[in-house]
């Protein structure tokens, strides 16, 4: 196994996880999807997984997972739904829809296979069709490269975010998801939007960097992703007191909680705000 397919190899799951990431938040915030996976039957849960193995395949046989090494892609589709169910798996335990001991087992497992599903077709997506981009021609008008790039980063988080929290902010599912949760359930919630937030914006590798992309106050990769990450709970709070889910007779600890909560989907799309204009 040479160096180069273990590096290519190893971009093309980081960027799967991504897009499955991108492709699937929604409805992993989504009630009816848990409801559905805890009383659908196993044997039409399989059935569904028959059409999403020939999206995937289909995906994999236009851009493959591999560079030349299409003689791998059966293991190739394996990977794509590992990487469907690990990010299935991960977000629901996170966010506190599966709890060892509380949920059944058959249940948690039905649940993990009905989000994986989405997450494995965002998966397949990411890894044919958003490979690394070629740095964009001299001649097109991009006035925000005008600006200076701690600039473009911040106003880049705050419109992902905004465009993301917007599919579930105006939904009871973040309120609903914050009372179910643990307290512990938080703390883990950060820490995986911005594990989530560094891996899409600079390990994935969907996009070229731009000259001076490490400048300003955000050029080092931590400082960008966390003040990022501030900005999504900026939004996320806003959405929250907008849509009246947030008054001022609110509880601190309700307050905070359900801004954590939506802020994993805010995090996410500025992330993919980031990943747009560099």
């Amino acid at each position: 196994m040479s160096s180069s397919w273990t590096y290519h190899d190893r971009d093309s799951v980081l960027r799967g996880t991504a897009g499955a990431l991108f492709g699937a938040l929604p409805l992993l915030y989504t009630m009816e999807m848990w409801w559905y996976g805890r009383t659908i039957s196993d044997v039409f849960l399989l059935l569904l997984y028959v059409p999403t193995a020939v999206l995937v395949l289909l995906c994999l046989l236009f851009s493959g997972f591999r560079l030349g090494h299409s003689g791998h892609l059966a293991l190739d589709v394996v990977i794509t739904f590992g990487i469907g169910i690990a990010v299935s798996a991960v977000t629901l335990v996170v966010v506190g829809q599966i709890t060892p001991g509380v949920v059944p087992l058959s249940a948690a497992m039905r649940m993990i296979g009905i989000e994986a599903i989405p997450c494995a077709i965002g998966a397949a997506l990411a890894i044919t069709q958003l490979r690394p981009r070629k740095p964009r021609e001299k001649n097109v008008d991009r006035r925000m490269q005008a600006l200076p790039q701690d600039y473009q980063k911040m106003l880049a988080t705050v419109v992902g975010a905004v465009f993301f929290g917007f599919n579930i902010a105006p939904t009871d599912e973040p309120w609903k998801m914050m009372i179910e949760a643990e307290p512990y359930h938080f703390p883990l919630i950060v820490v995986f939007s911005l594990l989530a937030s560094y891996l899409i914006v600079f390990l994935a590798e969907f996009a070229a960097r731009q000259p001076g992309y490490h400048e300003g106050a955000l050029g080092s990769p931590l400082a960008e992703t966390f003040v990022s990450y501030l900005l999504s709970l900026a939004v996320a709070f806003g959405f929250l007191v907008g849509f009246g889910h947030i008054t001022v007779e609110t509880p601190i600890y309700y307050a905070v909680a359900a801004t954590v909560m939506l802020s994993y989907v805010a995090t996410i799309g500025g992330s993919a705000g980031r990943v747009l204009v560099e």
